[in-house]
């Protein structure tokens, strides 16, 4: 079986969708994987065959932000309803629909199978009646944003002498669910089933370095990210001086932040742009980030307590979903100096319902299907 899938260039769309692409490979099916030219190598290192399809990451935030620029002085909780239908809705999916055009044509897929914020791939799949796949990253989209989205690409729709059916596009054949049901609903969407999310990171394709073996050894371990690239600024220098004068040790990766722009780093902290974070999860008693489903998830897997520090995008409502669920605590915009900082991570450390809670969470995961559970599907839905 020939299998297409499609996904925006970001890592937070594209490793999600990993695990079940390479369990239908394994499977002996066809994968082709189109995304934006930047990302092609990193996907083939994972081991799949590619096709450069829509814009990068910088590319389509420019496009965006060029017609919309006041979005950026919105209150960031507010910022979604605007960012999601123009960031991969109205700039992002003709792009997109135009260069998967021909590889339809060419690899002639059988399923699609694309993350929930590739907008291009149920329009091609629904004019060809190909089945689609949608596989998602983070909690469930509001109803306003499903309509928000549905109308961001209606315009594109209409150019094929389609309407988008607004209620039902993104889950028509197939959804695939990663949060357990203590971080929030499932979609009422009759094709929604959960899916575990393994949360690759690349960790299987290397080795730990040697520094990361002996940590937490001592003094408990909190690990620090604030995605691979940040949409917002992130209040690094306050985290800093909380981890300073915090009895841990602390590993923070900054991603595309140079070090050079941080302020003192305490002797406590190590500092790297980049780290697998399996490897740090392992080992870790606590994990600080921006709520970034990658994080929010792979914490909640290890069964370890969160503070969050949103900054955009789904990161509030995954915040949200972590601080209802009793797993830890997020701290709004005028609660994040580094008392406040500070303050919080002595709590997720010293209460001992948090690390509980986390455990329990982490069993209700471990409950939900495994990505190989869906290969049959897929093959009935051909």
């Amino acid at each position: 079986m020939r299998i297409l899938v499609t996904s925006t260039p970001g890592s937070g769309h594209i490793h999600p969708v990993v695990p079940l692409a390479a369990a239908l490979q394994d499977a002996g099916h066809e994968v082709m994987w189109a995304t934006a030219a930047e990302s092609c190598p990193r996907v083939e290192r994972y081991g799949f065959r590619t096709v450069p399809a829509g814009l990068g990451v910088t590319a389509r935030r420019d496009a965006f932000l060029a017609t919309r620029p006041e979005v950026l002085a919105l209150p960031p909780r507010e910022r979604r309803r605007a960012l999601l239908p123009g960031l991969f809705g109205r700039a992002g999916a003709p792009p997109m629909r135009a260069d998967l055009e021909p590889v339809f044509d060419a690899f002639c897929p059988e399923v699609v199978v694309h993350d929930v914020a590739e907008f291009a791939a149920p329009l091609l799949a629904n004019r060809r009646g190909i089945p689609h796949v949608s596989v998602a990253f983070s909690g469930a989209l509001t109803d306003e944003l499903h309509s928000l989205i549905a109308a961001s690409v209606a315009e594109l729709w209409a150019t094929d002498g389609l309407n988008v059916p607004e209620e039902t596009w993104l889950y028509d054949d197939l959804y695939l669910h990663p949060f357990a049901a203590a971080l929030g609903p499932l979609p009422a969407a009759s094709t929604a089933r959960y899916m575990r999310p393994l949360n690759f990171d690349g960790a299987t394709l290397t080795e730990a370095p040697p520094w990361v073996l002996g940590l937490g050894s001592g003094r408990p371990l909190l690990y620090a990210s604030f995605g691979t690239d940040p949409l917002a600024p992130a209040p690094w220098d306050d985290v800093l001086d909380a981890l300073g004068t915090t009895d841990v040790e602390a590993v923070a990766t900054l991603g595309i932040v140079p070090e050079s722009s941080l302020g003192p780093i305490p002797p406590n902290v190590r500092v790297e742009p980049y780290v697998p974070q399996a490897f740090l999860l392992e080992r870790a008693n606590v994990v600080l980030s921006h709520g970034g489903a990658g994080t929010v998830l792979g914490a909640a897997t290890h069964g370890l307590p969160q503070l969050c520090i949103p900054l955009a995008a789904d990161q509030w409502a995954n915040a949200d979903a972590v601080a209802a669920s009793g797993v830890g605590i997020t701290l709004e915009l005028d609660q994040r100096d580094p008392p406040a900082i500070r303050r919080a991570l002595r709590r997720l450390l010293d209460e001992p319902a948090f690390a509980t809670t986390a455990q329990q969470l982490a069993a209700d995961f471990r409950t939900l299907p495994h990505p190989r559970e869906y290969v049959e599907t897929i093959e009935r839905l051909a």
